[in-house]
């Protein structure tokens, strides 16, 4: 893993955890947001040095938060639904 590169990522379009960290300290609430290429748009409720809260259309809220050792930021959202896949 790269300095570019996130956990998550399966590609080499990954941005740094500084450039992200600077997107995240540009929301206000009220913004709109999408991470990791998905299609889910969220609203912005509530920022802090390390944290974004933020609302899906549905309600559901997510928080996206900042590791203070590695720079990385993760999302933390609550488990509302588990399905199994069948081979």
């Amino acid at each position: 893993m790269t300095s570019s590169q996130s956990d998550g990522s399966a590609d080499g379009d990954s941005l740094a955890p500084a450039e992200i960290t600077e997107r995240f300290a540009e929301l206000e609430p009220g913004d709109a947001v999408r991470v990791n290429d998905r299609e889910l748009t969220y609203e912005v409720v509530e920022t802090d040095d390390y944290a974004v809260v933020a609302e899906s259309p549905d309600g559901r809220r997510v928080t996206f938060s900042q590791n203070l050792q590695s720079g990385g930021w993760t999302v933390n959202e609550p488990v509302f639904a588990v399905e199994r896949l069948e081979e």
